[in-house]
């Protein structure tokens, strides 16, 4: 199937060599947006889907074959607990009243999602591997990123909208606990929080600087 690598590459093999459509990848790829939970409407999602995207999602580069993703994939008590938890987290100790008011809110909003996965890494930091390679930890990482990418595209062509979220709710002494993370850090550390549901609403599509400032093209150079 991909013997023009071979033959020599022109337009008409490179259309049977498609999978899909240069067309149809481009913009799934472009129109992707992330969602705010707080705009997830009462729809629920399809979780058998969600399931099946995350098998999928995890077939990206991997050196060393470590299948270093882990997942979780949350019901609706433990996303309201995670919700909990993010809110003391903002609050922290501070009687700060703008502080107090954030932490409703962002409890209210991630305890509502109608969906949460949460994607760690595990790198066993005492094995073999690391002793000879310590890069491994950082390829994992860069794995583990790929396939949250490969999870937000394929949520999306399902019509199911996502937020990747970095929200600091690990740092809490109780999160592992109720997400059910078996392995301490550095050894497991958490990637995403990835909050999923569907909405009607749509970001405004970023802007971006020209290729030319960040590509060192030297493909036509003698």
């Amino acid at each position: 199937m991909f013997l023009w690598f071979l033959a020599g590459p022109n337009i008409a093999t490179i259309h049977q060599a498609m999978i899909v459509s240069q067309q149809d990848l481009e913009r799934l790829i472009s129109s992707r947006r992330t969602s705010k939970p707080s705009w997830f409407n009462d729809q629920e999602p399809d979780h058998a889907d969600v399931r099946h995207a995350i098998d999928v999602a995890r077939k990206a580069p991997n050196h060393h074959r470590t299948e270093p993703a882990r997942f979780y994939l949350l019901d609706k008590s433990r996303i309201k607990e995670v919700g909990r938890l993010f809110g003391e987290i903002v609050a922290g100790d501070s009687p700060d009243e703008f502080l107090i008011d954030r932490a409703a809110k962002k409890t209210t909003e991630w305890s509502s999602s109608p969906g949460l996965i949460v994607v760690t890494c595990f790198t066993d930091h005492s094995s073999e591997l690391v002793a000879s390679k310590p890069n491994a930890i950082e390829e994992d990482y860069a794995t583990c990123a790929c396939i949250c990418q490969n999870l937000l595209l394929l949520l999306h062509n399902l019509g199911i909208a996502a937020k990747w979220s970095t929200g600091p709710v690990w740092k809490h002494r109780d999160f592992r606990q109720v997400v059910g993370i078996p392995n301490p850090p550095p050894d497991e550390r958490v990637i995403a929080l990835i909050f999923y549901g569907h909405t009607e609403k749509t970001a405004p599509p970023p802007t971006y600087s020209p290729i030319e400032m960040k590509l060192s093209d030297y493909s036509n150079s003698p």
